[in-house]
């Protein structure tokens, strides 16, 4: 990885806290500084609006940014040494970590009951993350490390070819072993796959996927595919579906 920052989504769901933690731990391991942002809005009732008076924010904002700097805490107290930034952004999750995530090496994000910071899973905003970031997005189930290797998706697309170099990083910083498939759907052309790719039958391009992911430590993949549409879906359908850490990568 980058020495550009992890930045971590997080509000105090147990989901967002997994993310925390498995971000710290890479973080940990590749020398990377760690950001945990929570993207703050409050309902502000203007004067020149209502003729009301404007409710002001500062009590409940300076709330959550003492409960910010106890998760940095906890963080610096799990991974010593490790440098963290713990901030509350202000505007709508969406435009906000991915904002941020525009200098990040890499956008890691908790699933179900994410709340005010990501809203439902693959909603619009996480769906928004995933098509739009321009890092990778990891995608976390569980801090929990598994022995498995880390598994990277192959159909020979630029943005295939990024997700190598992202798989080969992770598992460098790991000491995790590397395993390269491609998915061979019906009728599919198999053209321009790298030597050393293991070739995986399957019905679709996430069945096979999710069968190879099972006992990884992660599974990384591109946005999108050769042909420019079936990874998207493969992509979105995996992480809907599986039930293990997915790191994706976008193209430049």
């Amino acid at each position: 990885m980058s020495v550009s920052d992890i930045v971590v989504g997080y509000d105090d769901t147990l989901a967002s806290a997994e993310a925390v933690r498995w971000a710290a731990d890479l973080a940990a391991a590749t020398g990377t500084p760690l950001r945990i942002v929570h993207a703050w809005s409050w309902p502000l009732l203007g004067d020149e609006l209502t003729g009301m008076p404007t409710l002001a924010a500062a009590g409940p904002h300076n709330q959550a940014q003492r409960h910010m700097d106890e998760v940095a805490d906890e963080v610096r107290s799990h991974v010593a040494g490790l440098e963290v930034r713990a901030e509350l952004v202000p505007g709508e999750p969406r435009e906000v970590l991915s904002e941020i995530a525009a200098d990040a090496s890499l956008l890691v994000v908790g699933t179900r009951g994410l709340g005010r910071v990501l809203g439902l899973l693959l909603g619009s905003v996480s769906r928004g993350l995933l098509h739009e970031t321009g890092c990778p997005v990891a995608i976390i189930r569980s801090a929990e490390h598994r022995a498995g290797p880390v598994l990277v998706a192959v159909d020979g697309s630029p943005v295939s070819g990024r997700a190598e170099q992202t798989g080969a990083r992770l598992a460098a910083a790991w000491g995790a072993p590397l395993r390269r498939v491609h998915v061979a759907v019906p009728g599919a052309d198999r053209g321009g796959i790298p030597d050393g790719v293991e070739i995986l039958p399957a019905r679709t391009v996430p069945d096979g996927l999710l069968d190879a992911a099972a006992g990884s430590r992660v599974l990384v993949m591109g946005h999108r595919g050769a042909d420019e549409t079936a990874l998207g879906s493969a992509a979105h359908a995996t992480v809907l579906h599986g039930v293990g850490n997915v790191v994706v990568v976008r193209g430049e």
